[in-house]
């Protein structure tokens, strides 16, 4: 199956940097187990040959699973018992390396910054937020001397993690945060990318202000 589109980043990401094992292939679908993230990814977009594949090779035993149609997700996320989920758009950096922002400064996060971390992130357990951070995955971001966010990579690869100190907002950080997440994602080979909630209208904002692409379709993406 031909993954070089935007829909299938997430398993062209895995496979790409070696994490990725295929569990089944076909012309019209490609089903993934990435070894860092325990994640299952499958892209394919007809149900009736998604939903069998997910059947033989998953079950209800599966704890994270990326469906690259939203029609198969939802069905699937009532089929195997999952708890959780979201409907997400795909945005992708396709240009030269950005520019940085000489104002912003970062350094690469380590244990040390784990409790502060945990402080201010609860979108993700802090289990697999202490996976990502010995990953050496996140970025600090500094205005001369001052702490005034972080962004990083998701497990599986994608951008995310962002968060911005509420009294440094509406400065420019998050963008300069994520154009230095984008140049070091491209200077590893990658193709930068993430998912944005589909009614998350400032993150898609900044995205389109970027000059990242974003998909015409969903992804999903569940867990329990």
């Amino acid at each position: 199956m031909d993954i070089s589109g935007i829909d299938y980043l997430g398993l062209d990401r895995v496979l790409k940097r070696g994490s990725g094992e295929i569990i089944a292939e076909r012309d019209d679908a490609l089903l993934v187990r990435d070894s860092v993230s325990g994640a299952y990814l499958l892209g394919c977009e007809d149900e009736t040959v998604g939903l069998p594949l997910l059947d033989r090779c998953i079950g209800r035993d599966c704890k994270l699973l990326m469906v690259s149609n939203c029609s198969i997700g939802k069905s699937a996320f009532a089929r195997y018992g999952f708890t959780d989920m979201f409907e997400c758009y795909q945005a992708a950096y396709y240009g030269e390396k950005p520019p940085i922002d000489a104002v912003l400064s970062v350094r690469t996060a380590d244990e040390r910054d784990l409790p502060m971390l945990m402080e201010n992130y609860d979108l993700i357990s802090p289990e697999e937020l202490e996976k990502v951070v010995g990953r050496r995955s996140i970025l600090l971001g500094y205005d001369q001397d001052r702490l005034v966010g972080f962004i990083g990579e998701h497990l599986e690869g994608s951008m995310g993690l962002l968060y911005v100190f509420p009294e440094y907002r509406r400065r420019g950080f998050g963008a300069a945060l994520q154009k230095h997440l984008i140049a070091k994602t491209m200077e590893a080979g990658f193709i930068p990318f993430g998912q944005v909630k589909k009614d998350n209208l400032a993150s898609l904002m900044l995205q389109e202000k970027l000059g990242m692409t974003r998909s015409d379709n969903l992804i999903a993406w569940m867990w329990k």
